[in-house]
């Protein structure tokens, strides 16, 4: 008896208690104004709000700012950009070999070879091509597209590098209306120590390539224009994207450049290659 009684007063103190939120939610809702802006007051109410975002996100700077700096960049060290490099000095590096999803059916060796080059060049022990693509022929899943930068670490037993290299080829092309070429590739240098990306750079080149020219000299020159030498606008396009990677351990500059200038990780830029 006591038991039922008791459930029926909390019961009853519940259906109280949602009466009264209910009561107390319609008076709230009908003291509540709705006012009308106007045009030019929505404006200023959304530039109120894009103005709190942009300090919110530490966003403050404003539209000739911007301009200024898109033309004129301020100068970030090579240190503070590649500061894990700096930490890690990695001295081999292992290409995996690139991700081809270009049309070009040979973008992925010009790529390998001239990529392999220019590490070289910068003072880095580079892995031999010779047993990279000899793991690509017998596993066509040894590339950039299936060994995942997430995978990076078990290199270091496998192949005994302190960094993998990972490169997606987008676009090689130029269209025959044109002469401009257009290069388009992501790398990503990640360490086998610690699994961080050191070094990440979009590049996105056009180069504008030389058209011959008939004369009497070459007057049976027969041009093609789907034909094209890619082999050294590569190379060229490598030498810009490594441009500031921080120097390897075997060259004589070694440790010498951490206060030179260091680009964007997004790189856009339009070439002209013609002879003067």
């Amino acid at each position: 008896m006591k038991k039922g009684i008791l459930f029926l007063l909390s019961m009853t103190l519940l259906c109280a208690d949602f009466a009264y939120s209910q009561v107390e939610n319609a008076q709230n809702q009908a003291d509540s104004n709705i006012t009308l802006l106007d045009k030019k007051a929505q404006k200023k109410y959304k530039k109120e709000l894009d103005k709190k975002h942009r300090q919110e996100t530490g966003d403050t700077l404003n539209f000739f700012q911007k301009t200024w700096y898109k033309v004129f960049p301020k100068k970030v060290e090579r240190d503070v950009s590649y500061a894990e490099v700096y930490k890690e000095k990695p001295k081999t590096i292992m290409v995996m070999y690139p991700w081809n999803r270009s049309k070009e059916q040979f973008a992925d060796e010009m790529f390998y070879v001239s990529i392999c080059k220019e590490l070289i060049d910068k003072g880095y022990y580079v892995l031999p091509a010779l047993p990279t693509l000899q793991d690509y022929k017998a596993d066509t899943a040894f590339n950039s597209h299936y060994c995942k930068p997430s995978e990076a670490q078990t290199f270091a037993k496998s192949h005994g590098v302190d960094a993998v290299l990972y490169v997606t080829i987008y676009t090689v092309k130029k269209e025959w209306w044109t002469t401009n070429i257009n290069m388009n590739a992501q790398y990503d240098l990640v360490s086998t120590k610690t699994g961080t990306v050191l070094f990440s750079r979009h590049a996105d080149f056009n180069y504008d390539s030389q058209m011959p020219t008939k004369s009497k000299r070459n007057k049976d020159f027969v041009e093609d224009d789907k034909e094209n030498h890619y082999l050294g606008v590569s190379e060229q396009m490598q030498q810009y994207v490594f441009s500031d990677l921080p120097i390897g351990p075997y060259h004589r500059d070694y440790l010498m450049d951490q206060k030179k200038f260091s680009h964007k990780k997004d790189m856009k830029y339009k070439v002209n290659i013609k002879p003067s």
